[in-house]
């Protein structure tokens, strides 16, 4: 748990109580015609696949939306009801709980049936338990494994021009807006399809946009005594050439440490420094197949930690990593409290179980040296070598200069340094050195032919500013981009913004729609709110959350 003595002061904490929830102003109806005129389509016709949509029906002209506190995080649960309402509005684009993925499933006697997945919350629009009954609430709800009807949706044109109906596959019944009501908060059902105007949706496409992967938030949803690993920050991910997937953490709670309520007494502590999780596979988001890494000698007498924390020091944090034949390198900060003292390649020697052997290993130049972290990602290059991205801290937390190192495949113990025009020696520090700059933290990989940085506004610090940036490179040693906002946090502890870090890049989880993983870990902390209730910590704080970024937005 990475704490506020980060940073040195302490700031003010601006709270948000507001749940998004307006009555559309002449500001607001202003900003849908541009959105309408400009950014906008509507839908005569077909239905375009993989497209996001708002929904606002005939009768009551409100939109389809979750209902819920976002400051309580609600809008994000499995379960929340679906109402409709005026439209919700932040820096002129409709809110994520009013927008929603159109994604085509499966064809049913020349019928097409739909997902219809929100985009704030990643989950998808749903009959509670598959009733049939007339008049039952929808719902959203997580995906399930195989394809179920009470998730799926046929969309046909209605009696009015450019509106459709929108039918359950499960129960037969129509999406309705209860009773033609054009009141805010009103119940959207399932009824009976008829040919009213309050079964009758107007379809409106939106820019493709970065929306939270639900499936891989619950990932780390780890709720088992017996999985090892549930609650951590960090998140950095390795692809192997077996297929399978190492997950690297910081701080972790063992599942042991779980009460019986699924939360954490607030008297307990990490029960290791660090750990890895070994994913089967790129596409198995299975919690309860991805264990631990375990391994023999710990200096800690910890098998589940792979990093020892150095005599006189209080952590071993590893970062990225990176496979080279049976070997995976990762890269180690250590120090004490929250202040970096060295740091180390650890050698990891593959093994077909859990069980690894380990070995840490100090290169010259990036071992022995706290300036430059070397912690913000690691790319294995077609021209036999390792570029290992780090960030040097220049304004108080708020931004880094990015530098970049290297090693040959052939050698890990080798490495050289950029100082602005060739390699060199020894790590070089400064403006002149850098390769671009970042906000709070970073991350560097390479995707789809160009070297992607991924940075975000500084999330320890009480600040309104909450955004995940991106920026691009076609070359190790840059230039970059200038840095482009591709999504707001919208997460908050108990009615107060929630504090976030380490943003990772996930280039090998392909789910071909050309998007890219990105994650980003909570903290469990929020200035001016205990994380203590009732005596318990709640492990969502402290756990990785995905997003999906387009890969137009990134310039991909």
């Amino acid at each position: 748990m990475k704490t506020l003595t980060l940073f040195a002061g302490a700031y003010a904490c601006l709270l948000c109580c507001s749940c998004g929830k307006n009555n559309e102003s002449a500001a607001d109806r202003s900003v849908n015609q541009k959105l309408s005129a400009v950014s906008a389509t509507a839908v005569n016709a077909n239905i375009a696949d993989y497209t996001i949509y708002t929904f606002s029906c005939v009768a009551g002209g409100k939109y389809m939306e979750v209902t819920g506190f976002p400051t309580y995080n609600e809008k994000y649960d499995d379960q929340r009801k679906i109402t409709q309402y005026a439209s919700s509005v932040s820096d002129g684009v409709i809110d994520g709980w009013q927008r929603w993925h159109i994604i085509y499933k499966t064809t049913v006697n020349n019928t097409r049936y739909y997902h219809i997945r929100n985009v704030f919350s990643g989950k998808l629009l749903d009959v509670p338990g598959g009733s049939k009954v007339s008049g039952t609430q929808l719902q959203q709800y997580f995906e399930f494994p195989l394809l179920s009807d009470e998730q799926l949706w046929s969309i046909e044109p209605a009696a009015t021009s450019g509106a459709y109906r929108i039918i359950n596959k499960g129960s037969g019944m129509a999406l309705t807006n209860a009773g033609s009501s054009t009141a805010d908060g009103t119940p959207i059902t399932q009824e009976t399809a008829g040919t009213g105007t309050n079964q009758q949706w107007i379809l409106t496409a939106r820019e493709a946009d970065t929306y939270r992967d639900d499936r891989v938030v619950r990932f780390f949803n780890r709720n088992s005594s017996s999985m090892g690993s549930v609650a951590f920050d960090e998140g950095t991910s390795i692809p192997l050439s077996n297929g399978k997937v190492l997950w690297v953490t910081q701080d972790a709670w063992d599942g042991a440490s779980l009460q019986p309520n699924g939360k954490f007494s607030c008297n307990s502590f990490f029960s290791y420094g660090n750990s890895i999780l070994i994913q089967p596979s790129t596409g198995n988001w299975d919690a309860a197949s991805t264990p631990n890494m375990t391994r023999d000698s710990s200096a800690q007498g910890r098998p589940k930690q792979m990093c020892d924390i150095q005599p006189g020091n209080t952590f071993a944090w590893p970062g990225p990593g990176v496979e080279i034949g049976n070997h995976v390198y990762i890269q180690c900060g250590e120090g004490s409290g929250l202040s970096l003292s060295d740091q180390s390649l650890y050698d990891l020697t593959e093994n077909a179980g859990t069980k690894w052997q380990v070995k840490r290993t100090t290169p010259t130049g990036m071992s022995g040296q706290n300036a430059i972290n070397y912690a913000a990602g690691m790319v294995k290059a077609s021209d036999g070598y390792v570029y290992v991205f780090g960030a040097q801290a220049t304004g108080f937390g708020y931004t880094n200069n990015v530098h970049v190192a290297r090693f040959p495949v052939s050698n890990p113990q080798s490495w050289t340094f950029w100082n602005g025009g060739s390699w060199v020696s020894n790590p070089v520090t400064g403006d002149g050195a850098r390769i671009t700059d970042a906000l709070g933290t970073a991350a560097v990989a390479y995707v789809n032919g160009k070297y992607v940085m991924v940075t975000m506004d500084q999330g320890f610090n009480c600040d309104n500013s909450r955004n995940i940036y991106t920026a691009t490179a076609t070359s190790p040693t840059g230039p970059f981009t200038a840095r482009k906002q591709v999504y707001t946090i919208k997460e908050y502890l108990y009615g107060n913004y929630a504090r976030y870090y380490t943003p990772a890049i996930h280039p090998e989880s392909v789910n071909g729609r050309n998007e890219l993983l990105v994650t980003y870990c909570l903290n469990f902390s929020a200035c001016g709110v205990e994380d203590c209730v009732n005596g318990y910590l709640d492990p969502y704080f402290y756990r990785v959350k995905g997003i999906r970024v387009p890969y137009g937005k990134i310039g991909l």
